[in-house]
């Protein structure tokens, strides 16, 4: 994804899975993200978040 299209707080699907954005660091293109099952912190590059609008923010389940 791009990171302009990134916010605190959003919900995104990533290698890790289901996960809260913590933060986002635009210099190096990445974003500090929150899992949602074990509370462990990444930090990942955005290029390796899946667009998934299913996904809304503040909701972590699908439709």
């Amino acid at each position: 994804m791009q990171i302009k299209d990134l916010k605190q707080g959003m919900w995104i699907e990533c290698q890790q899975g289901v996960a809260e954005i913590i933060s986002i660091d635009q210099a190096h293109n990445s974003v500090i993200i929150e899992n949602r099952d074990d509370h462990t912190r990444n930090t990942i590059k955005c290029d390796d978040i899946t667009d998934q609008p299913q996904l809304h923010t503040g909701c972590d389940s699908y439709y």
